[in-house]
């Protein structure tokens, strides 16, 4: 068992198939598939589903990932002592957009907290467009957003998952349909200045879905009231860790309608890169471990 093989192993987990893994790791396909193949035989069992066109993780090989992460944090940590490099210290002001700061990333500051005591976090909630700017003038040391239409060439992304798009409903709607619920239903939107709402406009045109707009909201949190109180229907990010107390709603899959990747936004000549990359295992952690657990047991799939 390799380290390499293990990164490879997040990487399918983070970005959903061996072919963008492959291109995330700057590998073949084949080479990413042949290191998979020996993982498995490693291990003695087999942790993929290859009954798809696509081959996906399966039940075991998800179990996986939580533990790959910490062991990979674990050898980084071995190369710093090794090194010599100081136990990690100081400030880290990151930003993070609102759904984050009440989902993935409080539990992944409670776990900086007990993993380096002396290492204080302040954390500043916004849009994911307007953190851009902050960290690229490094007001910000890092923010947890959804990926940049475009980055700026001092800035990296470090993905940590992807949001799939859901469509919400009041828990009496009768119809499964996404299509026909959108036509039927006053439509609740995200707003367009928002990057998710670009997307969502994107796809309803692609689609040639006419909708009947009710309000455009920038809240997730306020749309989905508005929806739990049978005022229209929406489409929104599923958030890659619930909120403590969601709001009851019905949750239908769109699989026409690709997600949203999240991760950490940097600048590429951060002083801090330490701590940002620890601050990045701790929330890939987070939502491989809580996320999956509190999820549901499965979305309606929808048309």
């Amino acid at each position: 068992m390799s380290i390499r093989r293990l990164k490879t192993l997040v990487a399918i987990s983070r970005h959903g198939s061996l072919s963008a893994a492959a291109a995330s790791e700057h590998l073949t396909r084949s080479a990413v598939s042949l290191q998979m193949k020996q993982f498995e035989e490693d291990l003695g069992v087999e942790i993929f589903d290859r009954r798809r066109r696509i081959p996906e993780l399966n039940a075991r090989g998800r179990l996986l990932v939580p533990k790959a992460i910490e062991v990979l944090a674990a050898y980084d940590e071995l190369r710093r002592t090794a090194r010599g490099e100081a136990t990690i210290t100081g400030t880290l002001n990151i930003g993070a957009m609102f759904t984050a700061m009440t989902g993935a990333v409080p539990h992944a500051m409670k776990r900086m907290r007990a993993l380096y005591p002396d290492l204080h976090i302040q954390a500043a909630p916004a849009h994911s467009a307007n953190l851009v700017a902050p960290v690229d003038r490094g007001a910000l040391d890092a923010a947890f957003i959804g990926r940049p239409p475009v980055l700026g060439s001092r800035l990296v992304f470090h993905t940590v998952t992807e949001e799939p798009f859901h469509l919400l409903t009041a828990e009496d709607c009768p119809l499964d349909d996404p299509r026909e619920i959108l036509e039927t239903y006053p439509f609740i939107r995200i707003s367009r200045s928002l990057w998710s709402g670009q997307l969502i406009d994107d796809w309803l045109v692609r689609e040639d879905i006419t909708v009947n707009e009710a309000m455009e909201l920038d809240g997730i949190q306020m749309i989905s009231t508005m929806v739990y109180h049978g005022l229209g229907v929406a489409v929104v990010p599923r958030r890659c860790v619930p909120a403590p107390n969601p709001v009851a709603v019905r949750e239908i899959a769109i699989p026409s309608l690709a997600g949203r990747p999240v991760g950490i936004l940097a600048r590429d000549d951060s002083p801090k890169a330490s701590l940002i990359d620890a601050f990045c295992t701790q929330m890939r952690l987070v939502v491989a471990e809580i996320g999956r657990r509190d999820a549901p047991d499965g979305l309606d799939q929808g048309a």
